[in-house]
């Protein structure tokens, strides 16, 4: 149902929070810019 997707959800943010505080600055700053790459290209482009 849609509650068990909203838990998963809100587990995935949580497990992605922690990983991203574990991890060392500058693969930390790596890893954002590669998140911002990653939304950049989602987008769909308004010409």
């Amino acid at each position: 149902s849609g509650s068990v997707w909203r838990h998963y959800i809100r587990y995935s943010q949580i497990c992605a929070q922690a990983v991203r505080a574990a991890m060392k600055p500058q693969y930390k700053a790596e890893a954002e810019k590669a998140a911002v790459a990653t939304v950049k290209t989602v987008k769909p482009k308004k010409d």
